[in-house]
């Protein structure tokens, strides 16, 4: 079945690691913190929701795929967090934060004709641009899913989360891309 659908273990793998590891981060540091340091804000937002990035980063280079790839890690992760924290989170909110950026993704493409590019032409300017539009759908939709309608204290937090997420994890990897350069030259 997996290769019908044109998929392989290596990148589900490096996918669902980065997911699981961008999620654990964000549930074991960032939100201790955040429950600390203001502690008037939701629990159901991260104030730095790297997992994100992971999301876009791979809709953005496997398309269709990475909801595939991200699938099984989102609702792990969703799991864990619903019932080993007891935050109450919609059952469809995982594949809701994927399809909206599967949309975002769809949209900027088509809007920059970029759909012919060779599979890692990166540009980070229409992956934060990405990010930005799924941000706010993601926002959306999943203050609609939480609260029937939609919660701009909600939304405004989810999509600002996302946003810093996927800033900071960009970051991240060009810092982790210029010490592996550095190191290279010693080994």
């Amino acid at each position: 079945m997996l290769r019908k659908l044109n998929l392989d273990w290596l990148t589900f793998v490096v996918v669902s690691v980065g997911y699981i590891s961008a999620y654990t981060i964000t549930s074991g540091l960032v939100m201790p913190l955040q429950k600390i340091l203001a502690p008037q804000l939701p629990i159901v937002f991260s104030v730095l929701f790297l997992p994100h990035g992971i999301r876009v980063l791979a809709v953005y280079f496997l398309g269709w795929r990475g909801l595939l790839y991200l699938l099984p890690s989102s609702y792990l992760m969703w799991a864990t967090s619903v019932y080993g924290n007891s935050i109450d989170l919609a059952v469809l909110s995982p594949v809701a934060s994927l399809v909206v950026v599967y949309v975002a993704v769809r949209m900027v493409k088509t809007y920059h004709g970029s759909r012919n590019k060779a599979v890692f032409d990166f540009s980070w300017k229409e992956c934060l641009v990405i990010a930005a539009i799924a941000s706010v759908l993601n926002g959306v939709t999943l203050s609609m899913l939480y609260d029937s309608e939609i919660n701009w204290i909600l939304m405004i937090g989810y999509s600002s989360g996302d946003m810093a997420g996927q800033i900071v994890l960009l970051l991240l990897i060009v810092a982790l891309m210029r010490l592996t350069r550095k190191l290279s030259k010693f080994i």
